[in-house]
C-alpha cells in the first residue's frame, strides 16, 4: 500500500554545510519538536542534494530529505537511522507527530535518531507520481484483461510524464538509495550507523550492510524482506489463508454460523463468478458516484492486500458471510478502500522493486507455485513496469554474507514478510538473533508493546535471546449481529 504524506513547513533560514563528497550540499535548520508527554527535542531539519542518477553525468539533482533527533546522551552511540517500507513511505513527519515523537524518545538516550525520507517520497514524491484524471471502465475489477490494459495505459502516460519532468527513472534503485545513506553518513561526519528498517526498509538496510558493513555498528530488521525476496511467493497466499481459516474455525464467536471458513470462501467465489455485482463507489479523483461491476477475482484482489494485516484479519469471516447472505456493504469498503490504487502510479516504488527483481531460482520457483496456488499469481498483482528500468542483477541478489551485529523481527500471520523469510537471511549472518511475535501481521510488529524494550536492549549490546513476545490469539467478529468487542472500521 501506498501512504499519503505531511509536508514539513521551513519557518527558519537555512545554513549551508559543505559535505565531503564534492557536489553534495546539506542544508540544516535547527528545530525544537515537543513530544505528547511535553518533552522537548533538539533537532535539525535537512535536505541533501544528490544526483538523481550517479551513473548520468547529465542527470539533474534532487533533494533527499531527513531529520535528525539529538541524543540526550553526552556521550552518545552510533546514530540510529530509520528506514521506513513501501518502498515509497515517509517518515520525517513522525517528528511532527507527537504521539509518535514520544515512541522516539528512549532511544534518543543512546544515540542520534536521524528519519530518512528516501529518494522519491515525502516532499519528493510528486516528482516521481503520477495521477489518472480519466474515468476508470466499468468493469475493471470484473476483467483482468480490462485491468491490464488500464495499467498498461496509465503506465504508459505516466512514463510521458516523467520524461517531460526530465524525471531519470534509472536513479531511483535500491543501490542508488544505499549511496544516498552513505553519502548522508559522511555529511554529517558519523564513522558508523546503527540501522533500523522495516519491510522494504529492511531490504534497504540489507543492501547497505552488503556494500558498507564496516560502517554498521548494529542493525535491526523488521519484516524482513530479503535481497531475492521481492516477489513474493504464491503458496505464501495459501499457507496464510488456510492459517486464517483454521483460527476461524476454532473461534466460538464464527463457528456456530461458519463452521467450516473455507467451504464459505468457496460458496462466495462461486456466487461471484455465476453473478457478478453492481457497487456504488466514489471517485477519489472527482468525487462522483461511479458503478463498478465485482466478481470473485476481486474478492482474490481485495484479500491480497490485507491477509497479513493482523487489524483487518478478525473481519474475514463477517465479510466472507456478509456476502453469501446477499449483503454487499462490507465488499463495498473494501473496494472503496483500494480503488485509489488505481488512479495512480508511484514511480519509485514500481522502479524500485523492479530493479531489485529476481533471481533465475525464484523466478522458477514461482512460476512452479503459481500452478499450485488457489490464488495463481495474486501473490504479485502481475501488474507490470511498462517502462524501461535497470536490474541490479544476480550479484546484488545473492545470499548475504556478513558479521554485522543484527536483530530480525517477524510476526507468525504475516503473509508480506514470512517469518522464513527472515530466517533464510539470517543465515548467512554470523552474529545475530530473530525474535518471532505470535499472531503479528505486518504491521503489527513494531508496534507491539514490548518491541521498543527489546530493541532498546539489542541496541544497548545486551544479549535478548531471552525474549519472547506475543499478541493474544486472534478474535474473530461474530458474522451477524452486533460486532461486539471486536471492532472494524467496515462495521458502522
Amino acid at each position: 500500500m501506498k501512504y499519503l504524506y505531511l509536508s514539513i513547513c521551513l519557518c527558519i533560514g537555512l545554513y549551508t554545510l559543505n559535505g565531503q563528497n564534492p557536489g553534495n550540499d546539506l542544508k540544516l535548520s535547527a528545530k525544537t519538536f515537543k513530544s505528547h508527554s511535553g518533552q522537548e527535542v533538539r533537532g535539525e531539519v535537512g535536505d541533501l542534494q544528490v544526483p538523481e542518477n550517479r551513473a548520468n553525468p547529465d542527470s539533474e539533482d534532487i533533494n533527499v530529505h531527513f531529520i535528525r533527533l539529538k541524543s540526550f546522551n553526552p556521550k552518545p552511540q552510533a546514530p540510529l537511522i530509520y528506514l521506513e517500507g513501501g518502498p515509497g513511505a515517509s517518515c520525517t513527519w513522525q517528528a511532527e507527530n507527537p504521539e509518535f515523537l514520544e515512541h522516539w524518545l528512549p532511544f534518543l538516550d543512546l544515540g542520534d535518531v536521524i528519519l530518512l525520507d528516501q529518494r522519491g517520497t515525502g516532499i519528493g514524491r510528486n516528482r516521481v507520481l503520477y495521477i489518472w484524471q480519466e474515468a476508470l471502465p466499468e468493469n475493471i475489477l470484473l476483467d483482468e484483461t480490462v485491468m491490464h490494459k488500464h495499467f498498461a495505459k496509465m503506465g504508459q502516460k505516466a512514463w510521458e510524464a516523467y520524461q517531460e519532468r526530465g524525471v531519470d527513472l534509472n536513479g531511483y534503485t535500491t543501490l542508488e538509495s544505499v549511496a544516498d545513506i552513505e553519502t548522508l553518513r559522511k555529511a554529517l561526519g558519523y564513522s558508523k550507523l546503527a540501522l533500523l528498517g522495516f519491510s522494504y526498509g529492511s531490504h534497504l538496510g540489507q543492501a547497505y550492510i552488503k556494500y558498507h558493513g564496516e560502517r554498521v555498528s548494529n542493525a535491526v530488521l523488521i519484516g524482513v524482506e530479503g535481497l531475492d525476496h521481492t516477489f513474493k511467493l504464491p503458496l505464501s497466499m495459501d499457507v496464510q489463508f488456510r492459517k486464517i481459516a483454521l483460527l476461524s474455525d476454532a473461534d466460538p464467536n464464527v463457528n456456530k454460523d461458519v463452521p467450516d471458513f473455507m467451504a464459505l470462501y468457496q460458496r462466495v467465489m462461486e456466487k461471484l463468478e455465476k453473478e457478478p455485482v453492481e457497487l456504488k463507489i466514489v471517485s477519489p479523483i472527482t468525487q462522483e458516484t461511479m458503478t463498478l461491476k465485482v466478481g470473485a477475482k476481486t474478492i482474490n484482489r481485495l484479500l491480497r492486500y490485507d491477509i497479513g494485516d493482523a487489524s483487518d484479519i478478525p473481519v474475514f469471516p463477517r465479510f466472507l458471510y456478509s456476502i453469501d447472505q446477499g449483503d454487499y456493504s462490507i465488499l463495498q469498503w473494501f473496494v472503496q478502500r483500494r480503488i485509489g490504487g488505481f488512479y495512480g502510479i508511484q514511480g519509485m516504488s514500481m522502479t524500485m522493486d523492479a530493479a531489485s527483481g529476481l533471481s533465475p531460482l525464484r523466478q522458477q520457483r514461482i512460476k512452479a507455485e503459481e500452478k499450485l496456488s488457489m490464488f495463481a499469481n495474486m501473490a504479485n498483482f502481475d501488474f507490470e513496469v511498462v517502462w524501461p528500468f535497470p536490474d541490479l542483477g544476480d550479484e546484488f541478489r545473492e545470499p548475504l554474507i556478513s558479521n554485522v551485529r543484527t536483530l530480525f523481527m517477524s510476526g507468525t500471520l504475516d503473509f508480506n514478510t514470512p517469518p522464513y523469510q527472515a530466517e533464510e537471511v539470517r543465515w548467512g549472518f554470523s552474529n545475530s538473533s530473530h525474535i518471532i511475535i505470535d499472531y503479528a501481521g505486518h504491521e503489527q510488529i513494531l508496534t507491539h508493546p514490548q518491541a521498543g524494550s527489546a530493541i532498546l536492549r539489542f541496541l544497548k549490546g545486551e544479549n535478548i535471546d531471552d525474549v519472547a513476545l506475543f499478541y493474544p490469539k486472534p478474535a474473530f467478529m461474530p458474522v451477524k449481529g452486533k460486532a461486539g468487542a471486536v471492532s472494524h472500521p467496515s462495521i458502522e
